[in-house]
Protein backbone atom coordinates (compact mmCIF):
# COMPACT_ATOMS: atom_id res chain seq x y z
CA UNK A 1 0.00 0.00 0.00
CA UNK A 2 1.23 3.32 -0.77
CA UNK A 3 -0.09 6.87 -0.34
CA UNK A 4 -0.38 9.31 -2.81
CA UNK A 5 -1.09 13.48 -2.42
CA UNK A 6 -4.17 13.99 -4.42
CA UNK A 7 -4.34 17.55 -3.71
CA UNK A 8 -5.70 19.48 -6.40
CA UNK A 9 -6.90 16.61 -8.38
CA UNK A 10 -10.36 16.26 -7.38
CA UNK A 11 -11.37 20.13 -8.34
CA UNK A 12 -13.93 19.04 -10.17
CA UNK A 13 -17.28 17.58 -9.39
CA UNK A 14 -17.00 15.26 -12.33
CA UNK A 15 -13.57 14.03 -10.74
CA UNK A 16 -14.92 13.86 -6.93
CA UNK A 17 -17.73 11.60 -8.39
CA UNK A 18 -15.35 9.01 -9.66
CA UNK A 19 -13.89 8.24 -6.48
CA UNK A 20 -17.23 8.50 -4.68
CA UNK A 21 -17.14 5.29 -7.14
CA UNK A 22 -14.69 3.74 -6.00
CA UNK A 23 -14.94 4.36 -2.76
CA UNK A 24 -18.04 3.16 -2.43
CA UNK A 25 -17.19 -0.50 -3.44
CA UNK A 26 -14.20 -0.60 -1.54
CA UNK A 27 -15.47 1.04 2.16
CA UNK A 28 -16.04 -0.56 5.04
CA UNK A 29 -16.27 2.54 7.16
CA UNK A 30 -15.68 6.03 7.43
CA UNK A 31 -13.84 8.42 10.11
CA UNK A 32 -15.97 12.01 9.88
CA UNK A 33 -14.25 14.47 12.30
CA UNK A 34 -16.24 17.53 13.55
CA UNK A 35 -13.18 19.88 13.14
CA UNK A 36 -16.32 22.44 13.07
CA UNK A 37 -18.59 21.03 16.19
CA UNK A 38 -21.50 23.09 14.69
CA UNK A 39 -21.09 21.26 11.32
CA UNK A 40 -23.17 17.90 12.64
CA UNK A 41 -25.29 17.63 9.61
CA UNK A 42 -23.75 14.53 8.53
CA UNK A 43 -23.20 13.13 12.05
CA UNK A 44 -27.21 13.28 12.65
CA UNK A 45 -28.04 11.83 9.27
CA UNK A 46 -26.20 9.04 10.12
CA UNK A 47 -26.70 8.42 13.84
CA UNK A 48 -27.89 4.40 13.63
CA UNK A 49 -24.89 4.09 11.22
CA UNK A 50 -21.64 5.15 14.14
CA UNK A 51 -19.71 2.88 15.81
CA UNK A 52 -17.97 4.80 17.99
CA UNK A 53 -17.11 8.55 18.97
CA UNK A 54 -13.75 9.23 20.50
CA UNK A 55 -12.10 12.80 21.42
CA UNK A 56 -8.44 12.46 19.70
CA UNK A 57 -6.25 15.38 18.32
CA UNK A 58 -4.81 12.44 15.93
CA UNK A 59 -6.53 11.52 12.85
CA UNK A 60 -5.23 10.37 9.88
CA UNK A 61 -3.20 13.28 7.91
CA UNK A 62 -3.84 15.38 11.08
CA UNK A 63 -2.61 16.13 14.41
CA UNK A 64 -3.88 18.90 16.04
CA UNK A 65 -3.20 20.48 19.58
CA UNK A 66 -6.56 20.92 20.40
CA UNK A 67 -9.04 17.17 20.76
CA UNK A 68 -12.13 16.71 17.73
CA UNK A 69 -14.32 14.03 18.11
CA UNK A 70 -14.26 11.70 15.66
CA UNK A 71 -16.87 9.43 14.29
CA UNK A 72 -16.55 5.74 13.00
CA UNK A 73 -19.32 5.23 11.00
CA UNK A 74 -20.23 2.27 9.32
CA UNK A 75 -20.42 3.06 5.06
CA UNK A 76 -23.72 2.21 2.84
CA UNK A 77 -25.44 3.09 0.03
CA UNK A 78 -27.40 6.20 1.39
CA UNK A 79 -23.91 7.25 2.94
CA UNK A 80 -22.87 7.57 -0.54
CA UNK A 81 -25.81 9.07 -1.90
CA UNK A 82 -25.42 11.59 0.32
CA UNK A 83 -22.20 12.71 -0.35
CA UNK A 84 -22.67 12.56 -4.32
CA UNK A 85 -24.61 15.85 -3.80
CA UNK A 86 -21.62 17.50 -2.71
CA UNK A 87 -19.41 19.83 -5.37
CA UNK A 88 -16.10 17.92 -3.96
CA UNK A 89 -14.77 17.68 -0.48
CA UNK A 90 -12.52 20.42 -1.10
CA UNK A 91 -10.64 22.86 -3.99
CA UNK A 92 -7.13 23.39 -3.96
CA UNK A 93 -6.04 26.04 -6.69
CA UNK A 94 -2.45 26.53 -7.35
CA UNK A 95 -0.94 29.63 -8.58
CA UNK A 96 2.46 31.04 -9.12
CA UNK A 97 1.51 34.44 -8.36
CA UNK A 98 -0.49 33.84 -5.53
CA UNK A 99 0.40 30.75 -4.38
CA UNK A 100 -1.65 27.82 -3.23
CA UNK A 101 -5.38 28.63 -2.03
CA UNK A 102 -7.89 26.54 -0.74
CA UNK A 103 -11.45 27.30 -1.82
CA UNK A 104 -14.25 25.56 1.36
CA UNK A 105 -16.64 23.93 -0.22
CA UNK A 106 -20.48 22.81 0.36
CA UNK A 107 -18.77 20.10 2.03
CA UNK A 108 -17.40 22.17 5.06
CA UNK A 109 -14.69 21.80 6.89
CA UNK A 110 -14.85 18.75 8.78
CA UNK A 111 -12.31 16.20 7.61
CA UNK A 112 -13.21 12.98 6.70
CA UNK A 113 -11.23 9.26 5.70
CA UNK A 114 -12.54 6.31 4.49
CA UNK A 115 -10.98 2.58 5.01
CA UNK A 116 -10.98 -0.69 3.78
CA UNK A 117 -12.32 -3.87 5.19
CA UNK A 118 -8.80 -4.67 7.03
CA UNK A 119 -9.01 -0.56 8.48
CA UNK A 120 -6.46 0.26 5.90
CA UNK A 121 -6.70 3.94 4.76
CA UNK A 122 -8.40 3.93 1.02
CA UNK A 123 -8.67 8.26 1.27
CA UNK A 124 -8.47 10.96 3.75
CA UNK A 125 -8.72 14.29 3.60
CA UNK A 126 -7.34 17.39 5.78
CA UNK A 127 -10.23 19.63 4.26
CA UNK A 128 -9.66 23.25 5.76
CA UNK A 129 -6.20 23.53 4.43
CA UNK A 130 -7.35 21.39 1.22
CA UNK A 131 -5.16 18.15 1.46
CA UNK A 132 -6.55 15.18 -0.51
CA UNK A 133 -4.41 11.93 0.24
CA UNK A 134 -5.24 8.73 -1.71
CA UNK A 135 -4.25 4.82 -1.83
CA UNK A 136 -2.25 3.82 -4.78
CA UNK A 137 -4.63 1.52 -5.85
CA UNK A 138 -7.69 2.95 -5.03
CA UNK A 139 -8.80 3.46 -9.01
CA UNK A 140 -7.50 -0.42 -9.90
Amino acid sequence: MKLVDYTGKMNSHNEYLETIKQLEKKSKYIEYVLVDEDEIGFTERFTESIVEVREKNKWWGTKSSGKCKVYRIKASKEMFKFLKQFETFCKCIFSDQQGDTVENTDFGINDIAFFDDKELPLLFTTTHEGYVTIRDDLFR
